[in-house]
């Protein structure tokens, strides 16, 4: 485990301008999956924590330093019933003393929504269920705290300009060990996208590093909120216009950024409904020691699987979704 980051190393300017706190577990490893092919990666982000691993930690170390740095004490976001951002979020504001509020929308019940809810109370989050997606949104727009100098709003799966920095810098991870010959450089990386920080993230972070390859989303969430965008090309680019602005005041000269690709053909018939594909790339993962969720993870390693059978080129799957076992005090609660 590094007690810096890369993206430091690479633009050491933004180490004074950028809050930062180290509380992932970094590098996570990069392994060969070559039960599923010769050309087959995967970027192991599940093991981020050693309690409860997945995306959200590399966020949360920029977010929650962002929080502390405006002098807030109270992080309130939303999220799904079984939301990993949840959980991860509530785990680290714990740790730090921050208290958490967790608004959530209801989603179809899974092992992950059972388990992550039994998580975020044992992490002490205080959680309000809004029921549908719609009201949940409104219930974080029109909050009675949004005026409160103290509280820190944080929209789902922690995609603001902080968390998509966790994500820059994420590709920049990738390039050193790159480099260092622990992976090939891979043609295409896939990534599922619900809230659009990691697709924003690692698409600056690639060209930033001088990564070579295509970042493909895979869109996991709905696209619109009734007329709204909430996952779609345009959605993502405005994050990433937002972040490269905010490195441009850090004094930053940046290339010109890819648009991002999001692919919608892996969604199936909605939001944490499983679908045959993502059932088929649960087995297939499971038989490599790999465990998916039929929400995010099993939609992008169906399309992942699918590249690698229709190219010789160097696939890399980035795995989200965490790994850990539920602790046993969690695990007697669940009885």
């Amino acid at each position: 485990m590094t007690t810096t980051r890369p993206l430091f190393d690479v633009y050491p300017q933004l180490s004074d301008a950028l809050p930062w706190l180290q509380l992932a577990e970094l590098p996570t490893p990069v392994e060969h999956l070559s039960a599923i092919g010769a050309n087959a990666w995967i970027k192991r982000d599940d093991l981020s924590h050693a309690v409860y691993g997945g995306n959200k930690l590399r966020k949360l170390e920029f977010i929650l330093a962002d929080a502390l740095a405006r002098g807030k004490d109270h992080v309130i976001t939303f999220g799904a019933t079984g939301t990993n951002h949840g959980v991860a979020t509530a785990m680290l504001c714990q740790q730090l003393g921050i208290h958490c509020s967790v608004l959530l929308f209801d989603q179809p019940p899974s092992n992950t929504v059972r388990d992550n809810l039994a998580r975020m109370r044992n992490f002490g989050a205080d959680l309000k269920f809004c029921g549908s997606l719609a009201n949940t949104v409104r219930h974080y727009y029109f909050h009675p705290k949004r005026l409160s100098r103290k509280h820190y709003f944080l929209f789902a799966g922690g995609s603001n300009v902080a968390g998509t920095m966790g994500f820059i810098n994420a590709a920049v991870e990738l390039k050193q060990q790159i480099d260092a010959g622990q992976c090939p450089p891979p043609s295409q990386i896939f990534v599922p996208v619900g809230s659009s920080a990691t697709l924003a993230g690692l698409t600056i972070g690639a060209t930033l590093a001088g990564l070579e390859t295509d970042i493909v989303g895979i869109r996991v969430a709905p696209s619109h909120l009734g007329v709204i965008p909430s996952c779609t090309p345009a959605t993502v680019n405005q994050l990433m216009k937002q972040t490269c602005n905010k490195l441009s005041q850090f004094g930053l000269s940046l290339p010109a950024i890819p648009a991002p690709k999001l692919i919608d053909n892996y969604y199936g018939d909605g939001y944490g409904v499983r679908s045959e594909a993502g059932d088929r790339a649960s087995a297939t993962f499971a038989q490599c020691g790999i465990t998916l969720d039929q929400t995010y993870t099993a939609k992008a390693a169906a399309a992942f699987l699918d590249a690698t059978k229709k190219s010789t080129d160097i696939q890399l799957y980035w795995h989200t979704f965490n790994s850990r076992p539920v602790d046993g005090g969690i695990a007697e609660e669940l009885e």
